[in-house]
């Protein structure tokens, strides 16, 4: 008998090392499967994580995530090294990324038996590291299948770089997707539309019912079976960091879809949990459920000026 949990997000947990442009440095948490899975379990849903991580995982990682309510029975230790990046920003925030170690990929074989029966995985690698097979079995036993592809669409230099790249086996993942997630800039890397609306029409013919598009301060664009709603940006009281907001928005899209069953209430819900996680660093920020609703309520947020077109 599983967990019968909520959700499960899959991908690669990482130990991050910060440089700003003063050139202090900071270590973190960092991975999709560490914003998404604490951002839904703050929402209040029963959430584990599939992960390989190496012996030198560092112990208040681990305690930050069950501390959260997040369930580890997913997260393997396989080999020395955890994954993990160093991310350079200058003086105008843009990064200059390096991967300094790679866990093993995540394979169907990872999955523990106890999983089987959750709602909803989301699958948010961060280098390729989430195979194939994973998502087509998960697909075919019934559940929810969620992506965030941007780990698909990198790859990295002689030198450790990361850079943005396509993706070939685009076709032979979708038909198993139920649920997209992107930024705009993976959305035109993948169908190589500027156009976010006709992105999202294309991604959803290779297979998702549903294509959530983010685009920073212009909010998201929901393609919900032929139909287009633009979701407008839901504002924070400040901006500190950006880093893991869309991997907050799937994780409120998730956690409400499960609940309501409407994409358009859900990708509000989503649009206002990532307006909390940007107004702190990490996930020092993330907002349970009651911040969520207190916040569309105090904003009077009217769902009727979300606007739709076919």
């Amino acid at each position: 008998m599983g967990l019968a949990l909520d959700l499960v997000v899959v991908g690669y947990l990482s130990q991050e090392t910060i440089i700003n442009f003063k050139g202090e440095v900071f270590e973190a948490l960092g991975g999709p499967a560490a914003y998404a899975s604490m951002a839904a379990a703050k929402l209040g849903a029963q959430v584990g994580i599939v992960s390989n991580v190496g012996t030198d995982f560092k112990t208040p990682y681990r305690r930050t995530l069950a501390e959260c309510g997040v369930d580890l029975k997913g997260v393997r230790v396989a080999g020395k090294r955890t994954t993990s990046f160093r991310n350079a920003y200058d003086q105008d925030d843009r990064r200059t990324q390096k991967i300094l170690a790679l866990s093993p990929p995540i394979t169907a074989s990872d999955l523990p038996p106890d999983y089987m029966t959750s709602k909803w995985f989301h699958f948010g690698p961060i280098f390729r590291e989430i195979e194939h097979d994973l998502i087509r079995m998960v697909h075919h036993r019934g559940s929810i299948t969620s992506l965030d592809p941007q780990g698909y669409l990198r790859r990295m230099d002689k030198g450790g770089h990361v850079m943005s790249s396509t993706w070939t086996e685009v076709q032979d993942v979708m038909p198993f997707v139920d649920v997209y997630r992107s930024d705009d800039n993976e959305s035109r890397l993948i169908t190589g539309e500027i156009n976010p609306i006709k992105a999202a029409e294309k991604i959803s013919e290779m297979g998702p019912r549903i294509v959530l598009i983010t685009m920073e301060r212009k909010g998201s664009v929901l393609f919900d079976q032929g139909r287009v709603t633009k979701i407008p940006l839901i504002l924070a009281d400040r901006f500190v960091d950006s880093t893991g907001a869309g991997d907050a928005y799937i994780a409120g899209f998730a956690v409400q879809y499960l609940d309501t069953m409407n994409a358009v209430r859900s990708a509000i819900f989503a649009a206002c949990t990532a307006s909390f996680k940007v107004e702190g660093v990490g996930v020092s920020s993330l907002p349970t459920r009651a911040m969520v609703e207190r916040r569309l309520r105090d904003t009077n947020y009217d769902r009727s000026t979300t606007t739709s077109t076919r």
